[in-house]
């Protein structure tokens, strides 16, 4: 299954000519690619392809790597102050065998070996780190540090393996039912998502969820960035001219 949902051209070019507020960027585009367990390298693959086919500055990856572990007793919990943002639980708390904690709060893990299916990512060796939804209905990630950014990058694990479906919702738009309604999907997948902005922008509020608790997930190899725009066919970058002064003329015959 691959999932891709773009802007048509006409919504982008009326963008383009008449300018996007800011904090009310769009979605450019969407994609999200799964891959088996034993398929890491290949989902590798798909973010280092992702970042390679742009222009990128401003370029923040966070693993997760420099926070404490649950070790039965502590670790980090909804860490806030990331490399890209800050992460918390929405929804019920989870109440699974694999939740740790009070199950409130999500959870940095490193046991890679959990039979749950959730493991590191990163191009670290298995043994690292990532954030975990600690079996709560869902995640919220609070995009940004500060620095523009138009796009964004991630890995989720282990989605939709206990019978739930997992949607996306970036800013106002829902992805709904991305994994999962099909059926379970194997213990232990991989998804790749990346994410286009039409414009860069400092936050963004972005929710990954099932549609029930105790299906648990996780998130790793988040990366933030400021991409060169996609260049627009000349045929369309032609219209772009015309188009504005047909907008102005309007403008001007309703002001008379």
């Amino acid at each position: 299954m691959f999932t891709r949902v773009r802007l048509c051209l006409g919504a982008l070019l009326a963008a383009s000519a008449l300018g996007t507020a800011a904090g009310a960027a769009t979605v450019q585009s969407f994609s999200i690619t799964p891959f088996d367990r034993t398929a890491l390298a290949s989902a590798r693959g798909a973010m280092s392809g992702f970042l390679g086919a742009h222009t990128v500055s401003n370029l923040r990856l966070e693993t997760f790597e420099d926070y404490g572990a649950w070790d039965g007793h502590s670790g980090t919990s909804s860490p806030q102050h990331t490399k890209v943002g800050g992460f918390s639980a929405f929804g019920a708390a989870g109440s699974g065998r694999s939740v740790v904690g009070d199950g409130a709060r999500l959870q940095v893990r490193d046991d890679s070996g959990m039979k749950w299916g959730r493991y590191n990512t990163d191009d670290l060796p298995l043994g690292g780190k990532w954030l975990d939804s600690n079996d709560n209905l869902g995640m919220r990630w609070q995009v940004g540090d500060g620095t523009a950014f138009n796009a964004l990058a991630f890995f989720v694990l282990d989605a939709a393996d206990v019978g739930g479906r997992f949607s996306i919702r970036v800013g106002d738009t829902l992805y709904s039912d991305l994994a999962g309604a099909g059926g379970r999907l194997a213990n232990g997948n991989i998804h790749f998502v990346s994410i286009l902005l039409d414009q860069a922008v400092s936050s963004l509020t972005v929710e990954l969820f099932h549609d029930r608790t105790n299906d648990g997930f996780g998130i790793d190899g988040a990366a933030l960035a400021r991409v060169a725009p996609v260049p627009l066919p000349p045929a369309a970058a032609l219209m772009l001219p015309g188009l504005a002064a047909l907008l102005g003329l309007r403008r001007r015959r309703a002001a008379g």
